[in-house]
């Protein structure tokens, strides 16, 4: 996880937020409160939200359009906090997998350890450790405070698919931090891997 920095919010919540709000709040069934709510998936906002974070999932870093369609996410869930559906600061881009396989309708309060780092709030680096094991050649992200420790279990972010393409390109990483020195390519790659757009950027950045 890098820190983002969200663009402009997008005209159509600046021009819909209110009146999709009024809609959820006079929903009646709840077929029509799903659709009220529904609408935060606007094609401006999903595209809005995948250049803003260079279609990384915000929370594990993986590329989301090569193979699949990246999710909208509320940080705070729309379940628990309708009023907040269709907030810009309150929309991540992620991968399905972080999102519903993972995080779902979670909001840890500080009681249980929470909330959720958020990379457009707060630089995660002050959360987390990006280990990279030459040995067992394992890429881990692992709790440096206790809101870290929570955001690692709830995302699953050492789950094993992703820990396994993530630690395949971590090596390659590592690899190019020892060449860099003395080789201009691998330098320009290393400096490649740490660009915004790069998966697993908070890797590369603490070689």
């Amino acid at each position: 996880m890098i820190r983002v920095t969200r663009g402009p919010e997008p005209a159509v919540l600046t021009r819909s937020r209110d009146k999709w709000l009024a809609a959820v709040r006079v929903a009646s069934t709840p077929a029509t409160r799903r659709a009220a709510l529904s609408k935060y998936k606007h094609s401006e906002v999903r595209d809005a939200l995948c250049v803003a974070f260079r279609g990384k999932c915000a929370y594990c870093e993986s590329t989301t359009e090569v193979a699949t369609w990246g999710h909208i996410e509320h940080y705070r869930p729309k379940s628990a906090f309708p009023e907040s559906a269709f907030d810009w600061e309150n929309l991540l881009w992620t991968c399905p997998q972080c999102n519903s396989g993972c995080k779902g309708d979670q909001f840890p309060e500080a009681a249980d350890g929470g909330p959720l780092v958020n990379p457009c709030a707060e630089e995660p680096g002050d959360h987390f450790v990006f280990d990279w094991d030459p040995v067992a050649r394992l890429a881990n992200v692992d709790g440096a405070t206790r809101r870290g420790e929570t955001t690692v279990a709830v995302l699953q972010l050492n789950r094993p698919a992703l820990r396994q393409e993530r630690s395949r390109q971590v090596a390659r990483i590592a690899a190019l931090s020892h060449l860099a020195a003395d080789h201009p390519e691998a330098k320009r790659l290393l400096e490649e891997a740490k660009a915004d757009d790069a998966p697993y950027a908070a890797f590369a950045r603490q070689f």
